[in-house]
């Protein structure tokens, strides 16, 4: 996803006028990093049509979602997937599902079978698309969120939250939000710009928001973190601390080389800062906690009521990938716990607005 990411800025930085801040160099070799981080197997392409990924029982829609439009923009308009399981009764829970560059809907299907868990469980799961309009590799602008850019990406995603709410079939206040990637940062602002949509939130591989609003930085933040005060970071994001709880999950493999792992520790320290909870990562370096084989993790939690509001899993061994995923799909691994039955555990304990 990073190699995704850095071929898009370029295109970005040359649509805008802002070159100077990408050089041949920093592309080489951040194509390099990724080369290191992704598993080396080639993308399992799903089949066309409308058929789900895996040949399972539920229903594969298409939809559109129609936006009004801002000054100058084409094609006001958001594409999604959704999956019903078979047999759905009555109203069901969402697990609302953003990809990450250069993915489909059907690759985080397919990678993370989030939709195979939807049917033994009983909930559905949608995936919005980036469209190639706004970004030729599918790249959520997490990074850059002026009102015509990220943050017009975030408001449709919220749109579309809205839009999935008035369907007699969904529980509306079981709506999760979850990404992977460049999709993880996007959802993480999603959730705590529009903290009243959103009953709790899972983030595999992102990386900390409000440390970035140029694609220079952003490449920066993915590779170092911030050094930066998480919960100064907030409000560089547009989010204010103490609205509704927002419950969160994170995920981050340690050996990832595309995201530096300490983006996990930021993002949880985040929404610790956004849920007015002790920072007891602070205080720890990832580097203190005792060292755990591969594919085993390191699992940290802090809540109030007796259930947790931040939780932080950090997999040893697990590159820039889906823990547990399908390891044929490009960006998800079999190394590490099953992520999706990990989320989907932590979102059935919350409700939005519940105490």
């Amino acid at each position: 996803m990073a190699k995704s990411l850095s071929t898009d800025w370029e295109t970005q930085l040359r649509q805008i006028g802002r070159t100077q801040f990408r050089t041949a160099k920093q592309i080489r070799t951040w194509l390099g990093r990724l080369d290191l981080a992704s598993p080396a197997t080639r993308r399992r392409m799903p089949a066309p049509g409308d058929t789900a990924p895996g040949d399972l029982p539920g229903t594969w829609q298409s939809l559109k979602l129609s936006l009004a439009p801002l000054p100058g923009e084409l094609v006001p308009q958001l594409s999604y997937r959704l999956y019903i399981p078979a047999g759905a009764k009555g109203a069901l829970p969402v697990v609302m599902m953003l990809h990450g560059c250069q993915q489909t809907p059907e690759d985080l299907a397919a990678g993370t079978r989030m939709n195979a868990l939807a049917e033994r469980e009983g909930f559905i799961v949608a995936y919005p698309q980036q469209p190639l309009r706004r970004s030729v590799h599918r790249c959520w602008q997490w990074f850059d969120l002026a009102a015509g850019e990220g943050g017009r990406e975030a408001q449709a995603v919220a749109m579309l939250i809205d839009e999935l709410a008035s369907r007699p079939d969904v529980r509306a206040d079981q709506i999760y939000l979850a990404g992977l990637s460049a999709g993880a940062a996007m959802a993480a602002v999603v959730a705590l710009r529009y903290p009243s949509k959103v009953a709790a939130v899972g983030l595999h591989s992102g990386v900390v928001i409000g440390a970035a609003d140029t694609p220079r930085a952003g490449l920066r933040a993915m590779q170092h973190g911030s050094q930066a005060e998480p919960a100064w970071l907030l409000d560089a994001a547009g989010a204010v601390p103490g609205g509704p709880v927002m419950p969160a999950i994170v995920l981050h493999g340690l050996a990832d080389e595309a995201v530096h792992p300490i983006n996990g520790r930021l993002l949880a320290r985040q929404f610790l800062a956004y849920n007015r909870l002790d920072d007891r990562l602070g205080t720890t370096a990832a580097n203190d906690a005792p060292p755990v084989p591969d594919g085993d993790f390191r699992d940290a939690r802090f809540g109030r009521w007796n259930r947790d509001l931040v939780r932080l899993v950090e997999v040893a061994g697990l590159g820039h990938a889906w823990s547990g995923g399908d390891g044929k799909v490009q960006y998800h691994s079999d190394t590490g716990p099953d992520a999706s039955k990990l989320m989907w555990q932590f979102f059935r304990d919350h409700r939005r607005g519940g105490a």
